[in-house]
């Protein structure tokens, strides 16, 4: 009888120190993530936290305000892959005509494929979304653009990946939206 307790005990302890084990090597690889800080961006009246896993990196809009590269994915080039850009435009007409404007150019081009539109908001901002697919020189990238208008200008939060990082990478910009300050 004594046996069979002691038994008993001998594996509780040792069920105890597996999970004690296990428990710590969970630990050890959410440290990992947790070396991610939240960087801070702000130019031209836009305030945007981003994850240190991204970066600064040069727009050529002549309309840009700011734009991010998740760093992995920036090439030999010294292009990033996986982009967020923001830009601020002067509004002409009226804003919803001027961007539906924007994708009906769009779509006479075949290397442009909508995928979805519609009305979205950020914070308390009513806005339109726009995602579509790209193919330039043979590269398919897929974007997610989203609009609205403040103080009579058309800003524009974009973001682009190629198609098999888009939905890995899109809670970034998920989270830039979300978090967004415009002065």
């Amino acid at each position: 009888m004594k046996f069979n307790v002691l038994k008993k005990s001998i594996a509780i302890i040792l069920l105890i120190l597996f999970m004690v084990c296990v428990v710590s090597c969970v630990n050890a690889e959410n440290s990992e993530d947790s070396e991610i800080s939240m960087l801070t961006l702000s130019k031209g009246g836009i305030v945007m936290n981003y994850p240190s896993t991204w970066g600064y990196s040069e727009a050529t809009s002549q309309y840009a305000i700011m734009a991010i590269s998740k760093l992995d994915s920036i090439d030999s080039f010294g292009v990033g892959q996986v982009n967020i850009l923001i830009e601020k435009k002067p509004v002409e007409g009226e804003f919803y005509s001027y961007v539906n404007s924007t994708y009906q150019k769009m779509q006479k081009d075949s290397s442009f494929q909508l995928i979805s539109s519609g009305g979205v908001m950020i914070g308390t901002i009513e806005g339109v979304e726009y995602i579509y697919t790209s193919d330039q020189n043979g590269t398919v990238k897929e974007h997610k653009a989203v609009w609205f208008e403040k103080g009579g200008q058309a800003y524009v939060l974009l973001y682009s990946a190629p198609t098999d990082k888009f939905e890995e990478n899109l809670y970034v910009f998920d989270y830039i939206l979300s978090d967004i300050q415009i002065a």
